[in-house]
């Protein structure tokens, strides 16, 4: 048996005081939304209070899916790099980098190389399936478990919030969901962007989602790990191997006063059944500003 917590647009708070230079791009609009609304939502205290709970709770891995800081931001990268030290050390912790992680174009050295130990393979994943040298996808190998790792994070103008993973890591994804499906293993892949067509519009959506659904039902996965929208969604996938199950998590930091549950992160139990897998789901969700409570409980597949 193995345990998967999952959680997704945490938009680590507060942002820090953005010097003049730094607003002279599309992060100028950023600036004006997050201080005319968005730091109202998303609130440090629930993330810390559902960060602690999860820890308490101690899965075997955990998974973040981009979009942990706001406005790109040299000093955001930082602290989001304290704040994944803090989630758990790099063999425990997988993440990969959202739309808001690439808010802007900057060199690596100054944004998600702070995060490198947490978005590399592990030295199982790599002998299984040796990762490109975009350094997308990667594999980590945990026992029966696979999980692959893609970027959909892409600059973009304002007003917009689309995702791409590009040919490159589309061929690559084949590869890999081929070489752990031939060694048995339970497959979850993992991206930003929701991967079903029509799951967002044009600006927000993942522009060649069609090509990586048809990727999915052509070579087949478990599991796909998804946030972006901000909300709990489950759907199915019929693939060569059976039925992959595409699961959005909410915002581990959103407070929405009047929509409960709003902050929420995901665990899953993941073991074998027969000669397929069982999963299943709990959701935990911040009931208030100092309590958690189990939200959810379903069994997503038990074959």
């Amino acid at each position: 048996m193995f345990t998967l917590a999952h959680l997704s647009d945490i938009h680590l708070s507060p942002v820090p005081h953005a010097k003049r230079r730094h607003l002279l791009s599309k992060r100028i609009l950023g600036y004006v939304n997050w201080h005319r609304g968005r730091k109202y939502v998303h609130k440090r205290e629930i993330l810390d209070l559902l960060t602690r709970d999860l820890i308490e709770r101690n899965p075997d891995h955990i998974v973040v899916t981009g979009d942990l800081v706001n406005l790109g931001l040299p000093e955001e990268f930082l602290k989001a790099a304290e704040w994944l030290r803090h989630l758990g050390p790099p063999d425990e912790v997988t993440a990969i980098p959202g739309n808001h992680d690439a808010y802007v174009r900057l060199h690596p050295d100054k944004s998600t190389r702070h995060w490198q130990p947490y978005m590399r393979a592990n030295e199982a994943g790599e002998a299984l399936f040796p990762t490109p040298k975009t350094g997308f996808p990667f594999v980590r190998r945990f026992g029966d478990i696979g999980i692959v790792a893609l970027s959909s994070a892409i600059p973009t103008m304002a007003f917009v919030a689309a995702g791409r993973i590009g040919k490159t890591q589309r061929e690559y994804l084949k590869g890999a969901l081929d070489t752990l499906g031939r060694e048995g293993l339970f497959r979850v892949v993992l991206i930003h962007h929701p991967p079903l067509p029509g799951q967002s519009g044009w600006r927000r959506g993942l522009r060649d989602a069609k090509k990586l659904t048809d990727i999915l039902r052509k070579h087949g996965a478990e599991l796909v790990l998804h946030g972006h929208r901000h909300e709990q969604s489950i759907r199915e996938l019929d693939t060569v191997s059976g039925p992959a199950i595409v699961v959005g998590v909410p915002s581990a930091s959103e407070a929405v006063e009047g929509r409960a549950p709003a902050a929420r992160y995901n665990e899953y139990t993941i073991e074998k059944a027969g000669n397929g897998w069982r999963v299943e789901m709990v959701g935990r969700a911040a009931a208030s500003s100092d309590q958690v409570w189990e939200c959810e409980r379903r069994v997503l597949r038990e074959r």
